[in-house]
């Protein structure tokens, strides 16, 4: 039975009342329902992937639909309350919307639980994928690390090998105190050089002045005379002490070929230089060090000075064109041109034409240290020509002929003399085999 109230001359029934109430409880339900379905729509969207917000975009879109739909259910909860007083169907219909909406909810649930399901099974794929592409890399990295560790051990026995030592190389303290007892000779020698000089040239004022005695004085002839021929022969005694005969020598022993001054007779058997150590050759044939020191103290307006100057100059250049990795033979081919034009077919040349004139102190030094930068470069010469030899035909290949001017009593074919020795270095190329390459040589032949 339906009570109704009255205040101040207006009367309401209380089931309206009540019906209204009720309808405020499912509009705040309603609310509460879809305001808590919002939040987790948020929570979840700022989870997903950046592949799975296009979807969340689609559900967030028909909850903001479904809040315009509840906005304009209030609307028209405000605007149709006095229908909704006379027509219970219109409360019965709203119902059903509400329904359709819970629905609608249930089912945006539903897919937000299955993108969970999709995310995480794209979550544990990506993962897997990672896993490879992480053993992968650690796989490669430690390729590269194991071959690394192969190439720093080469270096290192590389290192090992240019540092031991050669059983060949004489001590470094003996040839210390050869030199030493070398340069107190030398000392000696010049002292007594000095000392020959001077009392060559007492004897020259003392001839020049018994000359003078013989002009003036025609009566004392007999007497002059004699005092001339002891003069001369003391002159002569003391020219044949003050000529080098260790240079004399070794320019009887050139002109026989049985031990030229230009021999190295050391690394013939050595094949040091390999295809592996290309800057290591580099570094022994721009290491002038001996050549330095030698020409030090030689003025620079001196010949050999200048040939010297050029050829350091051009070795060096050759050096800057070869970098690491570069072919040996293309290199060693390279050095040897630089060093048959300007050490050998010059320098050499004009040392061994001041030998065979007989008067080349300095030249002979210079030899020695020319030598010495050859051998530690490592090349050698060859000992099988000799004067007095039948040339063959294999020493075209390293030697140039020319017909000796001066072949009295050598027979056709003659090997009158070696003006040039050809040098040799040997290597190993990249194949292993063991080869050698040299410079050119000139020897004279009887026509």
């Amino acid at each position: 039975m339906n009570t109704v109230s009255c205040d101040s001359g207006n009367c309401t029934d209380e089931s309206e009342v009540d019906n209204m109430g009720l309808w405020k409880n499912l509009k705040y339900v309603l609310s509460d329902e879809c305001n808590g379905l919002l939040r987790l729509l948020v929570d979840n969207y700022n989870k997903k992937t950046d592949k799975s917000e296009k979807t969340i975009r689609e559900i967030a879109l028909k909850v903001q639909q479904t809040l315009e739909t509840q906005e304009v259910l209030d609307n028209n909860l405000s605007d149709s309350y006095q229908e909704l007083k006379e027509n219970k169907e219109v409360i019965t219909k709203v119902s059903g919307q509400c329904d359709s909406v819970f629905e609608k909810c249930d089912a945006i649930v539903g897919q937000i639980s299955r993108m969970e399901t999709d995310a995480a099974a794209r979550s544990h794929e990506i993962e897997k994928i990672f896993e490879q592409a992480l053993e992968k890399q650690n796989e490669e990295f430690t390729q590269r690390n194991q071959k690394l560790a192969s190439r720093i051990r080469e270096v290192y026995n590389l290192i090992e090998a240019q540092n031991a030592k050669d059983p060949d190389e004489p001590d470094v303290n003996e040839l210390l105190g050869r030199i030493d007892l070398l340069e107190k000779k030398n000392a000696e020698y010049e002292k007594q050089v000095q000392a020959l000089q001077e009392e060559l040239e007492r004897t020259n004022s003392a001839l020049a002045q018994a000359d003078q005695n013989y002009q003036n004085e025609k009566r004392k002839t007999f007497g002059l005379s004699k005092k001339l021929v002891q003069a001369n022969d003391k002159i002569g005694d003391l020219l044949g002490r003050f000529k080098d005969r260790a240079l004399e020598d070794m320019i009887k022993k050139d002109e026989t070929g049985t031990d030229s001054p230009f021999m190295i007779s050391a690394n013939k058997e050595k094949f040091t230089v390999t295809a592996g150590n290309v800057q290591v050759m580099i570094m022994k044939f721009t290491n002038t060090s001996v050549l330095d020191r030698f020409f030090e103290k030689v003025p620079d307006h001196d010949p050999y000075k200048k040939m010297y100057d050029h050829y350091q100059r051009n070795i060096r250049i050759t050096a800057r064109q070869f970098a690491a990795g570069a072919e040996l033979e293309d290199a060693l081919r390279a050095f040897l041109g630089v060093m048959q034009k300007d050490l050998i077919d010059k320098m050499l040349e004009a040392v061994s034409r001041r030998l065979r004139a007989g008067s080349a102190g300095f030249e002979e030094k210079l030899l020695e240290a020319v030598n010495r930068y050859l051998e530690s470069a490592g090349f050698y010469s060859r000992d099988d020509i000799q004067a007095g030899n039948i040339f063959k035909e294999e020493n075209y290949r390293d030697m140039e002929c020319v017909r000796a001017e001066k072949a009295d009593g050598a027979q056709p074919g003659e090997i009158v003399e070696v003006e040039l020795y050809p040098y040799y270095i040997n290597y190993i190329d990249k194949s292993g085999k063991r080869k050698r390459m040299h410079t050119q040589g000139v020897m004279a032949v009887a026509g």
